[in-house]
């Protein structure tokens, strides 16, 4: 295996035939631009990496929730046997992804501006829509609990599905508060959120995701949250919900009944954060008591949130330094920051599933910098400049994937 990772990342940019004729080198034998310049002019993986792929992977979760335990695993793996044996378990991951691309962009097309219910000028989105988004977060939730037994039925279990599945799960994770924003509305005196407060919501759900793999990046183990299968639950509740008594009705629900729907929000956040750091805390508690942990000093057990930090620090900066351009055009600032949250976590996995070394400061922050310099601190157009590093934060991590996988699938 050494031996071909040093072949495919060593090899000369050319190759010449017995013939004295030059051809490019291309990861299938094939002559070819796109591959010669995406998958070396650009490489994305180390050497040390693909060879911890290959040499120090294993894959370690543990999942002690009770509804996963006793609802959502007996669940799937009922599930996964109408599945025939030839179909590969990221196929599954994928059109889970799919599924909840549908759903952003259904709400997207009917609800951009996060106002279809509090604003007299939009009609109501349509209850059909509601209960097609149910129905789809519902299948993108179970067929994510399904790849993975898929995998071990089919014995094709691989670091290329580990990386695939979280991968994909990092980029649901803020299409998740994005498309919860159209249920609440930004009207806060109809129970809304306002929309100046969205980037918190953002925030708390990215950083469970997050810091669940900082975890594993120090402990080797993926200590799934609880929290995880009943928020998708409630999220499919809601959606329902929504589609009986229209969001409208279900925020006065809460309101006459428990309390409005955005304070109930407000206190989840919070609530949110703390058990997150303090579940972590202790589990990384019991990695060092174990002798289990990879890191010894705080300083490498720390590395990662450098670019975490700096990553928030200069996205959520944004809206609050040019609220005016952030409120004119919200969602345009989700898809910057989402996309740019997968490209981040996403390298952050491959240093734990490889064993490797995590950069102090990932690639992906440096257009990030310079678009918020550019809008934050030049004040030069900041509604275009969002737009176009929201392009450019898409472009990017799709590019990223592509390479990667394509790494990976061929070493």
């Amino acid at each position: 295996m050494s031996s071909d990772v040093e072949r495919l990342l060593d090899a000369p940019d050319s190759i010449t035939t017995s013939e004295g004729q030059t051809t490019s080198k291309s990861v299938n034998g094939k002559k070819g631009i796109w591959e010669n310049i995406y998958l070396y002019k650009m490489p994305q993986l180390t050497q040390e990496q693909l060879v911890g792929f290959s040499t120090k992977y294993k894959y370690s979760a543990i999942d002690t929730s009770p509804l996963s335990k006793y609802v959502m695993h007996p669940l799937w793996n009922w599930g996964v046997t109408f599945f025939p044996t030839w179909v590969a378990p990221n196929v599954m991951t994928f059109a889970g992804y799919i599924c909840l691309l549908i759903d952003y962009c259904l709400l997207a097309h009917y609800d951009w501006s996060f106002s279809a219910e509090n604003s007299s000028e939009q009609p109501n989105i349509p209850r059909w829509v509601w209960f097609v988004v149910a129905v789809l977060h519902a299948a993108s939730h179970h067929l994510d609990g399904m790849d993975g037994k898929q995998a071990r039925r089919t014995g094709s279990g691989s670091p290329l599905g580990e990386l695939m599945d979280h991968g994909i799960d990092s980029n649901c994770m803020w299409m998740l508060p994005v498309t919860l924003m159209s249920v609440f509305g930004s009207n806060p005196a109809a129970g809304g959120i306002a929309m100046q407060y969205s980037p918190l919501l953002m925030l708390a759900l990215t950083f469970n995701f997050w810091v669940n793999h900082w975890e594993k990046y120090n402990t080797g183990v993926l200590y799934l949250p609880w929290m995880f299968d009943i928020a998708q639950t409630t999220v499919v509740v809601v959606f329902l919900a929504a589609g009986f008594l229209t969001p409208g009705g279900l925020k006065n629900f809460f309101a006459d009944n428990i309390c409005p729907f955005n304070q109930l929000i407000y206190i989840m956040i919070p609530i949110g954060f703390v058990g997150a750091i303090g579940l972590t805390i202790l589990n990384l508690r019991l990695s060092y008591q174990s002798g289990t942990n990879r890191h010894n000093s705080v300083s490498e057990m720390m590395r990662p949130w450098v670019s975490y930090v700096i990553f928030n620090f200069l996205s959520l900066t944004f809206p609050l330094f040019c609220r005016e351009d952030f409120m004119s055009n919200p969602r345009v600032w989700t898809i910057a920051y989402g996309f740019t949250f997968s490209n981040i976590v996403c390298r952050l996995m491959i240093n734990q599933m490889s064993y490797t070394r995590c950069e102090l400061i990932e690639p992906p922050l440096v257009p990030l910098f310079i678009s918020w310099f550019i809008a934050v601190v030049l004040r030069i157009s900041p509604s275009t400049v969002i737009m176009v590093y929201a392009i450019v934060a898409m472009v990017s991590f799709v590019h990223y994937c592509y390479v990667v996988v394509s790494m990976i699938s061929q070493r």
